[in-house]
């Protein structure tokens, strides 16, 4: 086989996919008032693509292990969120996680059950370098924050910008 850079090149259309160009949204659950994720769209600077497995079953047979594809296993969504001063968007998560499961009662708040909704939609769009228009849409069905990770505070930072990290459950994702 012979080193061709040219055909390497072509065969990456526009010098491939690029991290930096996405979007995340968040549509929380109507159950729950008083939630703003209206700009976590600028503030939202780190997500991936969570794992996707399908976990094998293996079953024995003539002293041989056979494996058979199992059920499929979504990993968690993680995201880091920037912080805006007045903390808007970590108050809307904290209330979100409240709402699920009290921090002062150790319960859901009113009637908020699976039912009823307390699960959002996460909505994940990447862009190409040269579109206006999202060239993938990752929507992560029945989602909700699973931890609000700490904000860390210190002096050694003066010149950064408070940010924190938001782990994500969801039932599954949809890609088009």
């Amino acid at each position: 086989m012979a080193f061709d850079l040219s055909t390497f090149t072509s065969a990456l259309a526009s010098g491939g996919a690029r991290p930096s160009l996405f979007e995340l949204n968040i549509t929380a659950p109507t159950t729950i008032t008083g939630l703003d994720f209206d700009n976590v769209k600028y503030f939202c600077n780190v997500s991936a693509l969570p794992p996707l497995t399908v976990t094998p079953i293996e079953r024995q047979y003539f002293g041989r292990t056979v494996k058979f594809p199992g059920d499929m296993v979504f990993g968690d969504l993680s995201t880091t969120i920037m912080a805006s001063e007045g903390s808007t968007e970590r108050n809307s998560f904290e209330k979100w996680m409240d709402a699920i499961n009290g921090t002062n009662n150790n319960g859901m708040i009113g009637t908020l059950n699976n039912s009823t909704g307390f699960g959002g939609t996460v909505t994940l769009l990447q862009y190409g370098k040269s579109s206006t228009s999202p060239i993938h849409t990752i929507t992560f069905v029945d989602c909700w924050p699973t931890t609000v990770g700490e904000a860390p505070v210190s002096y050694d930072t003066a010149s950064d910008i408070l940010q924190f990290d938001v782990t994500w459950a969801y039932n599954y994702y949809t890609f088009a």
